[in-house]
């Protein structure tokens, strides 16, 4: 294998730091590239931009790197020096100062004075510049640090040369240089206008993550300087990749605004349409939401009331506000009636009797108990007492397809004019029309839709199949909801195909490509759209709103939910749509050097050729975790009726590819379709091929993997040897929110793994074929886990985190031979060596 000048992250990366700002980050709620759309584990941006830059830079401290790099790092970075302690304070140095590390600001305050100085010429300071790097780098991870000038400008210049010097061993920087280095920084800004001007002329490292996903690694290589080549064999993260990396860079602040307008006069119209169907009250009041609960009949002896399926009775729970429902059991109608009480100082009093203003209030209910209905799947009955079991409950509502489209309505929420806060109200004769009303003119549309299209063409409503083939995840439809329509309420289908309609005409008279640019950011829209506005939503009591469907990575049974409003202007309305959609891609904007390039394509075949990128950075499925097709249809299915013919080619099919996506699939269903571990290993070793074989011999990958399961581990482990990389770094880096659903009482990482590899051959790029004694293995391995282990205990990683973290290190040493032999001849397997090395941690 040949030696190539390595990279910062094969050396060091401030993985505590960055760590910080990744946790940070994932509790941005507002103007993050992320609420554009949901997309499931997605990577922070912080750990992807740190870990792109430490890829693309070489270490200044190795004996091969490029003087060009060194002699331009210390340039720039003096630079960079200088603007966070310019000569007279301004702004800008304030804000970056403002947002830096200590470490990073005592650096920077030492360049600038000059009692830190740098020469190129001297070996000792590679090791130096090297600390400066990563302060830079560990900085820039900051959220509020990623559209800075001072940072994106400095960054770039490092890639660009780093790219040079790294491809073309005679590249020279623009002349005069050490002048400038002689000169004390006075004539900086003319020398590295000269470096951006040669830069501008000279090719960018190519990064490409043939699992885009999200689009977070993409993303920040464009921002960091570099091209990018995104793909996906997924249609949805295609089209999320489409977003971020060619129409913000290419349309910027302009595309914002016309989604801003467009969604405002798709609101305008769909009010037109739809406002019958969302009355006011007679009073003015504003209703932002219903509340609704799925019904069963008790099957107790002689009862057979209706029984309302609710968690919970709270509507409103807060310290300084309490709102409930009471459950008033009314067994001669054969149904149970409701009551509001409110939470007063001496107990909870009826809302009835609070509105009445009578001075002689009835005495406060004590001593009352807020459990709902159902628990654990079974159903008691408010009337009689009996619990219809869980089995029951189901064939009930597996009868009703799921019971959304005849569930009941509990409470109304509503906004006053004048008042504070939400208010809520018993459902009246108004509602029950609107809802009825609605279901009419649902059933009408349908049918008409059914005479235009004569059978050709798309149904009104997602009427096409959920697979079953997922129910560890998706588990609706044991409830008997079979289409990707039964998770709706009959008004919540009208207002989603009454805005899914009007998407279709929005962008009307722009050219065509920013049409379709505007219409993909509207269905984006729409799909948040159905996500918080659908049969499964629940109602958050502390804050009074409807929350999401996929608040994690599946889609399992809601007992009672939330309709949001679509016309009013609270959470869960096409306004709070599109207006976050703008929001998000104003503070995505940024001065871009170019778009990147997005494909639908399998990770086994990949379309790019032989030798043509710089860097693999890619976060590949992990196992069986998550059902990324499966999970996409809900969003696939209304993404056809606003965009097939935007994009005809990516929305042709009835569904998302599921039988070419690498994951483990552990249904026992339908046997013949399951794909196993050894499916999961075959496909993900001929992806890791393909990414080898697209990269160049002397570039670099990176692969993201967060699991606590030793199999899971050993199956990915296995595809990146046998695919011939060898594994020459691995770091942690924190990517998960404390508090987040899969951490609570579940085993999993903190933590992702980012493990560095390098392809294992030789300049021609063909695979070396060396053979390894496992004896000479076995003895170097306890050495580099105590070497390493220092080192992860500095950062603070500890327990799983640093078990895992080691393997990198320790994989260097088995991975850099195509083959390992005992002395009796035999192949040692990469199981029996993972053995050996976490007995060794």
């Amino acid at each position: 294998m040949t030696i190539y000048p390595k990279r910062l992250i094969e050396v060091d990366l401030p993985i505590a730091r960055t760590s910080a700002h990744a946790r940070r980050e994932k509790s941005i709620r507002h103007g993050h590239i992320s609420t554009l759309h949901i997309w499931w584990a997605r990577r922070p941006l912080a750990a992807c931009r740190a870990v792109i830059c430490a890829a693309l830079w070489p270490d200044p401290g190795d004996e091969l790197c490029p003087q060009q790099f060194k002699i331009a790092a210390m340039l720039c970075l003096n630079a960079f020096a200088k603007r966070v302690f310019p000569d007279r304070v301004n702004e800008e140095g304030k804000q970056i100062r403002d947002a830096a590390s200590p470490e990073g600001l005592a650096r920077w305050e030492a360049l600038a004075s000059g009692t830190l100085s740098l020469d190129p010429d001297q070996p000792a300071d590679g090791s130096i510049l090297r600390m400066c790097l990563l302060d830079f780098i560990a900085d820039f991870a900051n959220w509020d640090n990623s559209t800075v000038p001072a940072y994106l400008e400095t960054a770039r210049r490092l890639t660009g040369v780093a790219h040079a010097s790294l491809s073309d061993p005679s590249y020279a920087l623009p002349p005069g240089l050490r002048s400038t280095f002689n000169s004390q920084l006075s004539t900086f800004p003319d020398w590295l206008s000269t470096l951006d001007s040669q830069l501008s002329t000279l090719p960018r490292p190519l990064v490409v993550d043939p699992f885009c996903g999200g689009g977070s690694i993409p993303l920040e290589a464009l921002r960091v300087g570099a091209d990018a080549f995104a793909s996906d064999l997924n249609p949805v993260p295609v089209l999320l990749n489409k977003v971020v990396l060619e129409y913000i860079p290419k349309y910027g602040q302009r595309l914002a605004e016309e989604v801003r307008k467009w969604g405002a006069w798709i609101k305008a119209e769909a009010e037109k349409e739809l406002a019958e169907f969302y009355p006011k009250d007679p009073d003015g009041a504003t209703p932002i939401a219903y509340l609704w609960a799925r019904t069963i009949r008790c099957e107790g002896p002689a009862c057979g009331a209706e029984v309302p399926l609710i968690r919970s009775l709270w509507l409103a729970k807060k310290a300084n506000r309490s709102v409930a429902l009471r459950l008033i059991p009314n067994p001669r109608e054969k149904r149970v009636d409701f009551d509001i009480l409110v939470k007063q100082r001496d107990g909870w009093v009826s809302q009835a009797d609070l509105k009445s203003q009578i001075s002689n209030l009835k005495s406060p209910i004590l001593n009352l108990s807020f459990d709902g209905t159902v628990k654990r799947g079974s159903a008691t009955c408010p009337c009689c007492g009996y619990t219809t079991p869980v089995a029951s409950v189901r064939t009930q509502l597996k009868a009703r397809r799921g019971g959304s489209h005849d569930a009941r309505m509990l409470a109304a929420v509503l906004l006053r004019s004048g008042e504070q806060g939400r208010s809520y109200r018993l459902p009246g004769t108004a509602d029950e029309n609107a809802v009825r009303d609605a279901a009419s003119e649902l059933d009408r549309r349908r049918q008409l839709a059914r005479r235009n299209h004569d059978g050709d063409g798309l149904s009104l409503v997602p009427e096409e199949p959920i697979s079953p083939n997922e129910l560890r995840r998706i588990s609706v439809p044991i409830y008997g909801m079979e289409c990707w329509g039964d998770l709706f309420l009959p008004r919540q289908l009208l207002a989603l195909s009454t805005l899914a309609k009007l998407v279709t005409r929005s962008g009307e008279g722009i050219d065509s490509d920013f049409d379709g640019a505007i219409r993909t950011l509207l269905a984006l829209a729409l799909n948040k759209q159905a996500d918080l506005g659908c049969a499964l939503t629940r109602w958050k009591q502390d804050a009074e709103c409807p929350v999401n469907l996929f608040g994690r990575q599946a889609i399992g049974m809601v007992w009672d939910f939330a309709e949001a409003a679509v016309l009013s202007e609270s959470s869960g309305s096409w306004e709070s749509m599109f207006e976050r959609t703008a929001y998000s891609l104003e503070c995505a904007v940024t001065e871009f050097h170019a778009t990147g390039h997005v494909e639908q394509a399998s990770a086994t075949t990949h379309p790019l050729p032989n030798d043509s990128a710089s860097a693999i950075v890619t976060d590949p499925p992990y196992y069986d975790a998550v059902p990324y097709a499966y999970l996409s249809d809900f969003f696939y299915v209304w993404m056809r009726r606003s965009l097939a013919d935007v994009h005809p080619g990516l929305l042709r099919d009835e569904c998302v590819p599921k039988d070419a996506e690498i994951v483990v699939d552990r249904s026992h269903q339908l046997s013949k379709s399951t794909k196993g571990i050894a499916f999961y290993e075959c496909e993900l070793q001929k992806a890791f091929a393909e990414s080898r074989r697209v990269l160049r011999p002397d570039g670099i990958g990176t692969i993201v993997f967060a699991s606590k399961t030793t199999s899971s581990w050993e199956a990915i482990l296995k595809a990146v040897v046998d695919a011939g990389w060898v594994i020459t770094g691995s770091w942690p880096i924190d990517t998960e929110m404390e508090t987040r659903v899969s951490a609570q009482g579940q085993a999993r990482l903190a933590s992702s793994v980012h493990l560095v590899c390098r392809p294992r051959e030789d300049a021609s790029g063909a695979v070396t074929e060396s053979v390894g004694e496992w004896r000479d293995v076995l003895g170097e391995l306890p050495r580099r886990i105590h070497e390493w282990m220092p080192r992860l205990a500095a950062e603070g990683v500890v327990g799983a985190d640093a078990i895992f973290a080691c393997l990198g290190p320790a994989l260097e040493i088995f991975s850099r031979y195509r083959r390992v032999e005992k002395a009796n001849g035999e192949t040692a397997t990469l199981r029996e060596y993972l053995e050996f090395v976490w007995a060794a941690v």
